[in-house]
C-alpha cells in the first residue's frame, strides 16, 4: 500500500538509550552506534488504515519521510536516528539542487534552443522569424483539450477534489526531422501519492530486439503504429481540477475538471496501461504467469501475453484503431524505438532487423560542431596513436 503519513512512534524496552548511543574506535574517535532496535513507527496508508512498522523496515522503504518525521518530532538525536538522518537529508538536498540546476542549465537540444515556458517560446519564434514553437503549443492544446471538462460552479464546492497546476514541456523530436514538440503536463510532483497503485511496465529495447528476432526467424510481417496522445484515451483515476493558464488562450482562467489521464498525473501511466490491457483482453490476448526455476536465491516471475503468432498484423491494428486514434492514421513497419533506428535488411539471403544509434550520433556530431563554431575551443585532432583525424560530418546509415 501507499504511505499517506507517519502519525506516531513508540519506544520499546530494547531501545538503546542516548547514554549508550556512541562508541569509541581503536583510534580514539567517537562514532554513532548503528542501531534501529526498539523503535516502532505508526503509519497511515492511503486507504485510511494504520499499522505499527519496525523502524528498520520503514527506513528502507521511506527514508526521507521518516527522516523528516524524526526532525519534526525532535527525536533525530536518538541513537536509532542520529547515525543516518543527517546523511539522508543532505542527500535529498543534493539531488533536488542538481535536478533543478540541470533543468535550468539545459538551453539547447541537438543545437536547437528549447524554451522553458510559453513566453520564451514566443520570444524564440520572434528571433527566428518563424512560428514553430507556438505552432507546437497550439497543436498540443488542441489535442489535450479533450482531457478537460468545463466546470461552471464554485470550485470550493468540489468535495473530494484536489486543485492542481500544469505547465508545458518542450522538446525536439530527433526522428521527425527535428520537429518542435510541446507537451502539456500536470504538476503531479506537487500532489500526494494516490491510493491506487501507479506502477506501470515499459517495454525495453532488449524485449523489442527479441521480438524482432522471432519475427525474422518465422518470416513474419511487422507493422507498428503510434497512438496519438496515448494517455488521454484513458479515463482519469484521480479527482482533480485545474484553473486554465495562458496556454489555453481565450479560455485562460476557466475552471476545468480533469477527466482523462493527463500527462504528469501519478496514475496516468497505470490508467493507460489498464485501459489498453482491457482492449487487448477483449481481442483475445490473455495474460498468464510463467514461473522460472529459482536463480540466485530468488524466484523470478514473468508476466507475458500469450497468443498465436499472427500472419496478419494489419487486421489486429485495425481492430485496435477502433478504440485508439493512430498518429496520421499510419500503420507501417517500425522505423525507430526509443531513439534507435530500426531497419529491415537481408543478410546472407535471410531477412533480419537491425537497431542502430546512427541518427543520435549524427545529431550529436552536428550539435558539437555548432557549439564550438565561432568559439576559441578546438576539437581534438589526434587519436591516442597519434594519427590525424577529422570529425565526420555525417555517419552513413550502414555504418553500424
Amino acid at each position: 500500500m501507499m504511505l499517506d503519513e507517519i502519525v506516531d512512534h513508540r519506544i520499546l524496552e530494547s531501545a538503546i538509550p542516548k547514554s549508550k548511543g556512541t562508541c569509541e574506535t581503536q583510534r580514539g574517535l567517537t562514532r554513532n552506534v548503528r542501531t534501529t532496535k526498539g523503535w516502532e513507527i505508526c503509519v497511515q496508508w492511503k486507504d485510511g488504515s494504520t499499522d505499527w512498522i519496525a523502524l528498520k523496515d520503514l527506513k528502507e522503504s521511506y527514508p526521507v519521510e521518516l527522516a523528516e518525521y524524526a526532525i519534526n518530532s525532535k527525536i533525530d538525536d536518538e541513537p536509532a536516528f542520529a547515525w543516518w538522518v543527517p546523511y539522508v537529508m543532505k542527500k535529498r538536498d543534493r539531488i533536488i539542487s542538481k535536478v533543478k540546476s540541470k533543468y535550468w542549465a539545459r538551453t539547447h537540444t541537438y543545437g536547437i534552443r528549447v524554451p522553458k515556458h510559453i513566453k520564451e517560446a514566443k520570444e524564440i519564434d520572434l528571433e527566428n522569424g518563424d512560428t514553430q514553437w507556438m505552432d507546437s503549443v497550439q497543436l498540443e492544446m488542441k489535442n489535450v483539450r479533450i482531457a478537460f471538462e468545463e466546470y461552471d460552479g464554485n470550485p470550493e464546492e468540489l468535495i473530494g477534489y484536489e486543485e492542481i497546476t500544469g505547465h508545458l514541456v518542450f522538446d525536439v523530436k530527433l526522428g521527425e526531422n527535428f520537429r518542435r514538440k510541446a507537451r502539456y503536463c500536470a504538476d503531479g510532483h506537487k500532489m500526494g501519492a494516490p491510493s491506487s497503485v501507479t506502477y506501470s511496465t515499459v517495454v525495453s529495447r532488449d524485449s523489442v530486439q527479441i521480438l524482432l528476432t522471432i519475427a525474422a526467424l518465422h518470416d513474419l510481417e511487422i507493422l507498428g503504429a503510434n497512438v496519438q496522445n496515448a494517455f488521454l484515451t484513458a479515463p482519469n483515476k484521480e479527482k482533480v481540477w485545474i484553473r486554465a493558464g495562458p496556454e489555453f488562450g481565450p479560455e485562460e482562467g476557466t475552471v476545468f475538471l480533469v477527466t482523462r489521464a493527463l500527462y504528469g498525473l501519478k496514475s496516468a501511466s497505470a490508467s493507460f496501461r489498464a485501459f489498453m490491457a482491457e482492449k487487448l483482453d477483449d481481442m483475445g490476448f490473455k495474460s498468464s504467469s510463467h514461473m522460472l526455476t529459482p536463480m540466485c536465491g530468488y524466484e523470478q516471475q514473468l508476466k507475458r501475453t500469450v497468443k498465436t503468432l499472427s500472419i496478419n498484423p494489419r487486421a489486429i491494428l485495425v481492430d485496435i484503431q477502433t478504440s485508439f486514434k493512430f498518429k496520421n492514421d499510419k500503420m507501417e513497419p517500425p522505423s525507430s524505438y526509443l531513439g534507435a533506428r530500426l531497419q529491415e535488411k537481408e543478410i546472407n539471403g535471410r531477412k533480419c532487423w537491425t537497431m542502430t544509434s546512427v541518427d543520435f550520433i549524427n545529431a550529436t556530431i552536428k550539435n558539437v560542431e555548432k557549439t564550438v563554431e565561432g568559439t576559441r575551443w578546438k576539437l581534438p585532432t589526434k587519436t591516442v596513436e597519434g594519427t590525424r583525424w577529422k570529425l565526420p560530418t555525417k555517419v552513413a546509415a550502414n555504418d553500424e
